[in-house]
């Protein structure tokens, strides 16, 4: 009886495990580059470099609000983000479908710095939590790839307590490829297990809404039209340095983070960093006038869990040294999606030969774990390669990252296709290693006074690529050694 649960959970296990994994491995990678979404976006903008944020000054603030007067008369809702420890600018941004981007201000003197439009970290963040698919559709896909996690780590528990201590005390990463690969496999999952079960529960968590359907909404009666919208007010003679100061004092305790605009009132919200619970209190003022509504600031015990949920999964309120461990952490989570995609097809191989199917994985495996890596460090590259001032820049970075992800997956299907996955292995890692360490050398031609403005930010982008390389070339010439 025992015996058949475990070998009912290890189909289960395998299958879900790889056509989640598939997914997953590219939500965790692009997950854990989004935890720095906000600093490689100041990367992408060399233009920027203000290293430390300071408070906006009034004339600063008009600034923006003539900014946000502009973007609405062209049919735009824009909103203005004020400057935290992460931004140092004042900044003027609309949600283009995918990304918010938009005006940056010196918070000092209001002047607009003419820095490059970019699809930044929000390339990232968004393929992260939505696979660039739209708030819909791709929420629901993630939301389904988390939940499998959950069924694969549990699953993968069951499967493997009854030997987990012996196989991670005797690592044999020096013994035959698939007992070498499942106990990295093991060890790495051991390790992270608390990370990854916590980031799929609360991903899954703060997305139900998407996967359980709400309560209908009574229809609105054909008999009683919907007004027509309000117009919004001059946004030219909004006095936001007082409703800035107003606001910081009905938030204690919360620093506020970005100002929102509607036809009759004005809201000042506290920023995310503020604490680990992502509260979205906010403080109203009405308009024309800028009199101060009334604050609400108290919640349940189930909306604070929820607070804090959003707060943990999202981490906007973690210090630098705490973002990092978030990154290693995802990386290995990566690693160990990654190294169940390879274990899946090493294990079915090895008893049903090299099918066709089982060339399509190894293809798959070679798009998803070299090929993705691949066109991230491609969209990094193009930031320095597109011209600057190029009509819709952001949307030539981002089709960049596609079409060089599309061509390694061509390249992965063809290669595995002919039974040469070996081939289509060593030539995207190579690849990855060429474009990871030609990462630092095109920053520095290309922007050498934003490297001395702001060396830290610079160097760790710059480290990101080339430790991605140093991994490639690794791999590649480990693989060159044991062969296919």
């Amino acid at each position: 009886m025992r015996e058949t649960l475990r070998t009912r959970l290890g189909w289960l296990h395998g299958w879900l495990g790889y056509t989640a994994g598939l997914v997953l491995t590219c939500i965790f990678a692009t997950g854990s580059v989004a935890a720095f979404n906000m600093e490689i976006t100041r990367w992408m903008q060399p233009e920027v470099q203000l290293a430390t944020p300071a408070p906006p000054s009034a004339p600063a603030l008009d600034a923006a609000a003539r900014v946000v007067a502009a973007e609405q008369a062209r049919g735009v809702s824009a909103f203005i983000a004020l400057p935290s420890a992460r931004s140092s600018t004042l900044d003027v941004l609309h949600y283009n479908g995918h990304e918010f981007i938009g005006a940056r201000l010196d918070p000092a003197t209001g002047t607009v710095i003419p820095a490059r439009v970019t699809a930044g970290g929000g390339l990232f963040y968004n393929f992260h939590h939505t696979l660039f698919l739209g708030p819909q559709m791709g929420t629901v896909i993630v939301n389904i790839a988390g939940i499998a996690l959950l069924v694969a780590i549990i699953s993968g528990v069951v499967i493997h307590i009854h030997a987990l201590l012996p196989d991670i005390i005797l690592l044999r990463l020096t013994a035959a490829r698939l007992r070498a690969w499942l106990d990295a496999h093991l060890l790495a999952g051991v390790l992270f297990l608390p990370f990854m079960a916590m980031m799929a529960y609360t991903g899954v968590l703060v997305k139900a809404d998407m996967i359980v359907p709400a309560p209908p909404r009574p229809a609105r009666s054909v008999l009683a039209p919907a007004p027509p919208p309000a117009p919004m007010p001059d946004m030219t003679a909004l006095p936001l340095a007082s409703m800035l100061a107003r606001a910081r004092a009905s938030l204690p305790g919360q620093e506020p983070g970005f100002i929102l605009f509607a036809p009759q009132r004005v809201s000042v919200f506290a920023g995310d960093a503020s604490s680990a619970f992502l509260t979205r209190d906010h403080a109203d003022f009405s308009l024309p006038g800028g009199s101060p509504l009334p604050v609400d600031t108290t919640a349940t015990p189930m909306a604070r869990t929820m607070q804090f949920m959003h707060g943990v999964h999202y981490a906007r309120f973690a210090p630098p040294g705490l973002r990092w461990l978030y990154f290693l952490s995802g990386l290995c989570g990566t690693a160990v999606m990654a190294s169940g995609l390879v274990l899946f097809v090493m294990k079915r191989r090895r008893h049903a030969g090299h099918r066709g199917a089982h060339r399509l994985a190894d293809g798959l495996n070679v798009a998803v774990i070299a090929g993705l890596p691949a066109a991230m460090l491609a969209f990094l590259e193009s930031n320095r390669l597109v011209p600057a001032g190029l009509a819709g820049r952001e949307d030539w970075e981002s089709a960049i990252f596609f079409a060089a992800w599309g061509l390694c997956t061509l390249h992965a299907l063809f290669q595995a296709l002919r039974g040469q996955a070996q081939w289509a292995w060593r030539a995207q890692l190579g690849l990855v290693g060429l474009l990871g360490t030609g990462l630092p050398v095109l920053d520095l031609l290309c922007c050498p006074g934003a490297l001395r403005a702001q060396p830290g930010l610079h160097m760790a982008v710059d480290g990101m690529g080339a430790g991605a390389a140093i991994v490639a070339l690794y791999a590649r010439h480990r693989l060159g050694q044991r062969g296919a």
